[in-house]
């Protein structure tokens, strides 16, 4: 068995992964060497398209951070009904939702129970940040309280679709031409992460806007966010066999059984990262991969001390497949580098 974990957080401008699940297919490249890859929407969604292997396991980012931290577990499953959540403020788009549930449903055979529209609209607001964009959600237990209606009738995952038709004209212009920070995505974060916590259900947010026709040339990266009327079709295709979420003690995977964690060279903060360089499970740092959020392994002292060897730093993904490849064999990386590194040494010093 070889596993690891492919992390790209979301809402901080990564230049791969930041946009339009523009990860998906460095994630799809990376998978065929494991038999487990650990990873969240953010990373693989992109709007129509969701083109994942099964290895590749579907995890809101709550949920890997309670892996990390030995709360909760995965078990495989052959598949789930999918209800969908949905704003009320969405209710004059249901026709064209249950065109793209129906699209998505005959041309996939993902399971759909049903819907559930929320009791009242769900007030979302932005925040601006220094370095880019929050956000706030007022009454979150509208959503929640939909979510678990959905699940007493029957469904066992769910897709949380929210009015997001919320920025002013030409707010997030810079992202769609690959310059700036996805303005919506730390807002979606939070909405998933919540309801994470309180259903404990595989889940996934879908944004809702006014359908719009795009004229001009966009960011490759951000392209397939413009080239339907809907995100969702690549949420419910996620879902579809996204592992259910049981305690820790029942997981099929064990922390320990991880051999990896990828993520941006200066993206070092979150949980999965700092438990991986504490436990000494490899931790893959990809220069290629920047993002505004300028935290690196240095910044946090992670490279001191007796793990600092399992902190790996490297170009691209290109370089990041041969990593894998050296652990997965269970090759000590450092002796295919020269000049070689001093191997003979006192554990004593």
């Amino acid at each position: 068995m070889f596993n690891f974990a492919f992390i790209v957080p979301t809402g901080i401008g990564a230049a791969v992964g930041g946009y339009a699940g523009d990860a998906g297919i460095v994630v799809k490249y990376l998978a065929s060497q494991a038999d487990w890859v650990l990873t969240h929407p953010n990373a693989v969604n992109a709007a129509v398209f969701y083109e994942q292997p099964p290895q590749v396991q579907y995890l809101e980012g709550a949920y890997l951070d309670g892996f990390f931290l030995q709360e909760i577990g995965f078990r495989r499953v052959h598949s789930q009904k999918i209800g969908l959540v949905i704003d009320r403020r969405c209710e004059a788009y249901l026709p064209i939702l249950e065109n793209v549930v129906h699209a998505t449903a005959l041309s996939t055979g993902c399971p759909i129970q049903g819907y559930v529209l929320t009791d009242e609209p769900v007030s979302l607001r932005f925040v601006p940040t220094p370095t880019g964009y929050s956000g706030e959600v007022d009454n979150l237990e509208t959503l929640i309280a939909a979510g678990q209606r959905c699940l007493e009738q029957g469904a066992t995952a769910l897709a949380v679709l929210t009015w997001m038709d919320l920025l002013a004209p030409h707010q997030g212009d810079d992202y769609l031409q690959g310059g700036g920070v996805d303005p919506i995505g730390t807002l979606e974060a939070l909405i998933s992460h919540a309801l994470a916590y309180e259903l404990q259900v595989p889940l996934a947010h879908s944004p809702v806007f006014a359908p719009e026709i795009i004229s001009q040339r966009l960011d490759p990266r951000v392209a397939a966010e413009e080239i339907g009327l809907s995100y969702l079709p690549c949420v419910l295709k996620g879902l579809h066999h996204a592992p259910a979420i049981v305690p820790y003690a029942e997981s099929q995977l064990k922390r320990e059984d991880l051999h990896a964690v990828l993520a941006p060279w200066n993206a070092v903060g979150g949980i999965p990262m700092l438990v991986a360089a504490e436990h000494g499970i490899p931790l893959i740092l990809v220069k290629e991969n920047h993002s505004d959020l300028a935290v690196t392994a240095k910044d946090l002292r992670l490279d001191l001390g007796l793990n600092a060897e399992a902190i790996w730093l490297v170009e691209n993904y290109w370089e990041a497949a041969g990593l894998l490849m050296a652990l997965k064999q269970g090759i000590d990386p450092r002796v295919l580098r020269r000049p070689l590194p001093p191997l003979f040494r006192s554990l004593r010093d």
